[in-house]
């Protein structure tokens, strides 16, 4: 009965949203037009998905060890956080997550916290860092392309942006005299947009901010380096402007003692004020609709994008919370509590300067005691968020859209 209960659930989260997507959004002869692609009354179908895939360890105890006055605090924390790290294998996540993925077949996919750790032994840190760690411990990238692979999935790699790259020592043991023994931790921090095989892609692009958050962290100050990642997809005959982001925590500041969130939210929205093709902009944002301002989520918003979870036709799925799961992912039950990884849409046209989409088919994923890896781990402390949408080429400028849209 249990297990009849479970698939139950899972065909009502995920099942019924293809047989409603045929329904309101699927081909008919009247929808294929020359080239082969389509759109619905409801407008152009396009599914997406962004997930923060977690490096796998609080990377902020390390931080934390940088106010202590042991001189060996950091380097031991380093070489604590790296264990985590081994112990939360990606190796074994990333086969759940390719699980979600396959689930969901989205169309296009915005990654976070996509991590690259390389060593270096013995390490040089402490004395002026001359050599950069460049031994390929953990490629995230290249272990989740590969169980795609294995589960017949064709994602490729449509654009990245390398972010923060921070380099600090760990602490591996003593020599014979007792002196401490030191490699180098190497962690290189990327957003990535994959791509399904079939969707063209053009116009890549990837900038960094140019305000981060400034760490101190021992008597270094550590810059940690944020950005975003765009192209231009073409999804069954309509190209959107598909943007991937990790905005700044909160409460982190920049070397002038400002909130870098919000400064990283503004060059967001100005970067992408004159796209004239509907925007997809995805990804972890820190923020959730609760936050009081200044947010990056109401600075979004007011800018004239639309939270695809607020306009799903079904309300399954709770709130939606996103964030987050216990460090080590192994908690029973879920601990998200925050909405926080979002799904904007902007779509344009002359007589209606706001933004319409529907249906949408909005769900969270990777969230249920199903989802969990073979030795019961969370495939994230993030959920993912996929929506399958119906996005509008030409609208006019029908009564109805206006008063139950806007």
């Amino acid at each position: 009965m249990k297990n009849a209960v479970t698939i139950l659930s899972r065909v009502l989260k995920r099942g019924v949203v293809l047989v409603l997507v045929i329904l309101f959004c699927g081909v008919s002869v009247e929808d294929v037009t020359a080239d082969g692609s389509y759109s619905s009354w409801f407008g152009h179908r396009v599914t997406v998905m962004t997930q923060n895939v977690y490096i796998g360890a609080d990377i902020f105890r390390v931080i934390e060890a940088g106010s202590s006055p042991h001189p060996l605090a950091i380097p031991m924390e380093v070489a604590n956080v790296l264990q985590t790290v081994v112990d939360t294998d990606f190796t074994e996540r990333a086969v759940a997550l390719a699980a979600q993925i396959e689930h969901l077949r989205p169309d296009l996919i915005g990654l976070q916290e996509v991590s690259l750790i390389r060593t270096q032994s013995p390490g040089d840190f402490l004395y002026g860092n001359p050599t950069h760690a460049e031994d390929e411990l953990l490629d995230y990238l290249s272990i989740l392309l590969a169980a795609l692979d294995a589960r017949g999935l064709e994602y490729k790699v449509a654009a990245f942006v390398e972010n923060a790259d921070v380099e600090l020592p760990m602490l591996v043991g003593v020599n014979s005299s007792g002196d401490p023994l030191f490699d180098d931790v190497r962690l290189t921090d990327f957003d990535v947009i994959l791509a399904r095989d079939d969707v063209e892609i053009s116009n890549d692009d990837s900038r960094n901010y140019d305000e981060n958050a400034s760490i101190p962290l021992g008597t270094l100050s550590i810059e940690f380096t944020r950005g975003f990642v765009a192209v231009d997809a073409t999804v069954r005959g309509r190209t959107y402007r598909f943007v991937n982001t990790h905005l700044e925590l909160p409460d982190m500041l920049t070397a002038d003692e400002e909130p870098a969130q919000p400064l990283q939210a503004q060059q967001l929205i100005e970067e992408l004020a004159d796209v004239t093709i509907p925007i997809i902009l995805v990804g972890d944002f820190n923020s959730s609709p609760v936050y009081d301002d200044p947010s990056a989520y109401a600075m979004i918003r007011e800018t004239g994008y639309v939270d695809a979870w607020e306009r799903r036709i079904f309300e399954w799925g709770g709130l939606g919370y996103t964030c987050c799961q216990e460090e080590v992912l192994r908690n029973e039950y879920s601990n998200l509590y925050e909405r926080i990884d979002h799904i904007f849409v902007r779509n344009l046209h002359e007589k209606l300067p706001y933004s319409i989409v529907g249906p949408v088919f909005a769900f969270t994923l990777g969230d249920e005691q199903q989802d969990k890896t073979s030795s019961g781990m969370w495939p994230s402390d993030h959920a993912g968020v996929g929506a399958t949408m119906g996005i509008p080429a030409f609208w006019g400028d029908p009564y109805w859209a206006r008063s139950k849209f806007r």
